[in-house]
């Protein structure tokens, strides 16, 4: 013989109600719905007109790097800051392989971006991603083509005597550098 408690626990614990089973959305799901909905449809207008005018912008940086960048051998550009894990290394080992093909960009001077017109910080400011983008390459492919490369889990592994991440996150810079020189480009 079952005991309405046990009933009760037992229905909880599986997440089910035994004693009655609903018949429909209660009305707090259609509230939630009614104000989710139009939200909703404003935001995805929102997305939809926004979306041309972002390609725009997104297609004119890249063909104004292609005008001003890649027409003069630049097609890296390489984002760090004057942290001590990683400077010293970057600026011995790195800039001396791959600084004519760059363009280089101090995370550190930040504060003097505000209103800055500089490509670099505009390029910057839409390709890098919203975390571990310090420091980090953008590639500049082909066109309309960039890649990203981040280096940040790299230097935390490498700081903890792991250098395989690092090893292969430069690989992948040194190769496309490599290949810009034997292209001559």
């Amino acid at each position: 013989m079952e005991t309405g408690f046990a009933r009760r626990s037992l229905a909880g614990a599986l997440g089910t109600q035994m004693s009655r089973t609903k018949k429909g959305p209660s009305w707090l799901d259609l509230v939630v719905i009614v104000l989710l909905v139009p939200v909703a449809l404003v935001a995805l207008v929102v997305v939809l007109l926004l979306a041309p005018f972002m390609l725009a912008y997104s297609t004119a940086l890249r063909v104004l790097i292609e005008i001003v960048w890649v027409a003069r051998g630049k097609r890296i550009l390489l984002v760090y800051s004057r942290s001590p894990v990683w400077q010293p290394y970057i600026e011995s080992t790195w800039v001396p392989r791959v600084g004519e093909q760059a363009v280089v960009l101090n995370w550190s001077d930040r504060a003097t971006w505000k209103r800055s017109r500089s490509l670099a910080v505009r390029a910057y400011r839409h390709w890098a991603p919203r975390t571990e983008f310090n420091p980090m390459v953008i590639l500049f492919t082909r066109f309309p083509r960039t890649r990203r490369i981040s280096f940040y889990s790299a230097f935390r592994d490498w700081k903890h005597g792991n250098e395989a991440t690092l090893r292969a996150a430069e690989a992948q810079l040194f190769e496309f550098s490599d290949e810009l020189r034997r292209r001559g480009a």
